[in-house]
C-alpha cells in the first residue's frame, strides 16, 4: 500500500500510514498486536482484555478531550493536551508529523520559544494493558509576529505608573496589592490570575486579588490609581472602565443593593513588573476583568470580560464623590454592541441564515470565568474543543465580501482598541490573517431562525466571532436589578495567549 511504512521504536513497534499513526503496540504498556489497530478517530482500540490485581477487567483507553489546533507567534509558548479515560495506568506518547517526540510522555505536551520548525501536525497515543487510542491530529501554525512589533515605551510607562501608585499606597497597601514573583510559586500566581468573575463579590466563593478602591483613602492614592488606569488602557478602554464603575454605583444607590458599587472594584499586580519577565496587571470587579499580561516586553490583554447594567443610558447619582469617573450621562458598551450587531445586519438573508446556530440557546456567555480560582486553563480548553467539534459554527469570514469583512474587523477592534495601539495592531494583523478559519455566528432565545437578526433588547440574544485565536462573544440577558430591560455580558479571549499561555492544563 502506498505510504505504508513500519518504524521500530526502542520499546516496541509502531505502524504508520503517511503521517498518521495507525496502531501502537508498546511493550511497556502490556503488548498488543497490529491486528488490534486503532484509527485516528480518537476512539480506543482493544488489544485483548486485561485484569487488575482484584480481577476486574481493564478497559482500553478512550480520549474524551482532543488536542486543539493553534496559531501562535514565533517565540511564544504553547501546549497540546488530551483527557483520556480507561482502566489501569495510562501511558502517553506524543508524535509530530508521525515521529515520536522524545520525552513527550504526559497528557500534555508543552513547547516554549516556538519557531517555524515546530509547525506541524501533533497527536498522541494513549495506552494501557488493554489497548490504545489515537487522538485526532492538531495543527500548530507559527506566525511571524514577534516582540519587535511591541511598543517598549508603553511597557515602560506602565511600569512607571505602577511604581508611582505603589509609592502613593505606602508599604502596607502595596503588600496587599502586589504578588511578587519571588514570594509565590507559579502555581499560586496562576490561581490569583484566574480569580476573576462577572459576579459581585458576595456571589463568589473566592476573593479577588489585590486591594479595593475603597481602600484608597487619600487624594494622592486616588490620583495615582487613575493615572495607572489611564496609562495601561487607551482612551476607549479607560472610558469603558469609568462607565462600568459608574453603572455599578448607579445600581448600588438606586436599588439600595449591597455588593454593588465602584468602591468594591479591585486592582492587583501579579508577578514582578519588569521589561523582560512575565507578570499581570489586573483591574476587576462585578462586570469587569481586565487582565493585561506582559511577557518579554509585549502586552497580551486577555481574558477580557466586561458587562453592564443598565444597558440603556443613565445619569450618575448626586451622592457620589466621583473619585473614579466623571459625573454625567452614560450609555456603556453601546459601541461594542452596535458594532457586533452591524456584522449580522449587513450579511444579507442567506448568510444571516447560515450564521444562525439552529437549536442552540445561550443564557450567558459560553466561556466566561470557567477557570475561576483554579490556576488552570483546562476547563477553557474543553469548552473551545467542544465548539470546534460542533457541526454548526456559523459562516466563515473569508466567505464574506470585503465590505462585510470590514464590519467583522470593526467589531474586533472595539476590544483591541481598549489597549495601546501597538498591541492592537499586532493582534489585529494575526486575527485578520486567520479569517479563512474564523466564523461569525448568532443565536436567539427560541433556537429558531428569525430573519430580523440579533436584537439586543431581547433576552437570549447571542453573537460571537470564533477564530483560531480570537474569541469574542456577547450575551444579552434580562436585567438582574433593573428587570424591565436587558443587560450585556461580553467576553474577549485569545485562545493561544490568554494569560500569555502561562497556565497549566
Amino acid at each position: 500500500m502506498e505510504g505504508f511504512r513500519m518504524r521500530i521504536e526502542k520499546d516496541g513497534w509502531t505502524w504508520a500510514l503517511g503521517p498518521m499513526i495507525v496502531a501502537a503496540a508498546l511493550s511497556a504498556c502490556g503488548g498488543g498486536s497490529s491486528s488490534d489497530a486503532s484509527t485516528s478517530s480518537g476512539s480506543g482500540s482493544s488489544s485483548g482484555s486485561g485484569s487488575s490485581s482484584s480481577g476486574s477487567t481493564v478497559t482500553a483507553p478512550s480520549i474524551t478531550t482532543q488536542p486543539v489546533s493553534q496559531t501562535v507567534s514565533a517565540g511564544a509558548s504553547t501546549s497540546f493536551s488530551v483527557v483520556a479515560s480507561g482502566g489501569g495506568t495510562l501511558s502517553y506518547q506524543w508524535y509530530k508529523d508521525g515521529n515520536a517526540i522524545s520525552g513527550a510522555t504526559s497528557a500534555a505536551y508543552a513547547l516554549s520559544n516556538v519557531s517555524s520548525s515546530d509547525a506541524g501536525s501533533y497527536l498522541v497515543i494513549v495506552s494501557n494493558s488493554a489497548g490504545s487510542a489515537t487522538s485526532s491530529a492538531a495543527t500548530l501554525t507559527v506566525s511571524s509576529s514577534t516582540s519587535a512589533a511591541c511598543d517598549t515605551s508603553y511597557l515602560s510607562n506602565v511600569i512607571s505608573a505602577i511604581s508611582s501608585f505603589e509609592t502613593a499606597l505606602g508599604s502596607s497597601l502595596t503588600a496587599s496589592a502586589s504578588y511578587p514573583s519571588a514570594s509565590y510559586t507559579n502555581a499560586q500566581l496562576n490561581v490569583y490570575k484566574t480569580n476573576w468573575s462577572n459576579l459581585p463579590p458576595g456571589a463568589i466563593s473566592f476573593s479577588r486579588p489585590g486591594i479595593t478602591l475603597s481602600q484608597l483613602s487619600t487624594s494622592a492614592q486616588v490620583a495615582a490609581f487613575n493615572a495607572l488606569a489611564k496609562t495601561a488602557l487607551s482612551t476607549a478602554g479607560y472610558t469603558d472602565l469609568q462607565g462600568v464603575l459608574a453603572a455599578d454605583d448607579y445600581l448600588g444607590y438606586t436599588k439600595n443593593a449591597n455588593g454593588y458599587g465602584a468602591d468594591l472594584y479591585h486592582v492587583a499586580v501579579v508577578g514582578t513588573p519588569s521589561t523582560t519577565g512575565t507578570w499581570t496587571l489586573m483591574f476587576g470587579g462585578h462586570h469587569l476583568a481586565f487582565n493585561i499580561n506582559f511577557n518579554q516586553g509585549c502586552a497580551y490583554p486577555t481574558p477580557h470580560h466586561i458587562g453592564v447594567e443598565p444597558r440603556t443610558s443613565f445619569t450618575t447619582n448626586s451622592h457620589t464623590n466621583y473619585n473614579f469617573y466623571s459625573s454625567g450621562t452614560y450609555q456603556v458598551l453601546a459601541d461594542k454592541a452596535n458594532a457586533m450587531v452591524a456584522v449580522f445586519s449587513n450579511l444579507g438573508s442567506s448568510l444571516l441564515s447560515g450564521a444562525f446556530l439552529t437549536g442552540q440557546t445561550f443564557s450567558d456567555i459560553l466561556i466566561g470565568p470557567v477557570e475561576a480560582n483554579t490556576g488552570s486553563y483546562a476547563k477553557v480548553t474543553a469548552k473551545f474543543t467542544a465548539v470546534a467539534a460542533s457541526s454548526s459554527r456559523g459562516v466563515l469570514v473569508s466567505s464574506l465580501s470585503s465590505a462585510q469583512q470590514a464590519y467583522v474587523t470593526a467589531a474586533i477592534q472595539q476590544y483591541l482598541n481598549d489597549y495601546d495601539s501597538a498591541t492592537a495592531a499586532r493582534l489585529l494583523a494575526d486575527y485578520q490573517a486567520a479569517y479563512g478559519s474564523t466564523y461569525v455566528a448568532w443565536a436567539n432565545a427560541s433556537g429558531s431562525y428569525s430573519s430580523t437578526g440579533p436584537d439586543v433588547s431581547a433576552n437570549g440574544t447571542y453573537m460571537r466571532i470564533d477564530g483560531p485565536r480570537v474569541w469574542i462573544e456577547i450575551a444579552v440577558q434580562s436585567g438582574v436589578m433593573i428587570t424591565n430591560q436587558t443587560h450585556y455580558h461580553m467576553m474577549f479571549r485569545d485562545k493561544s495567549y490568554d494569560y500569555y499561555n502561562q497556565l497549566g492544563s
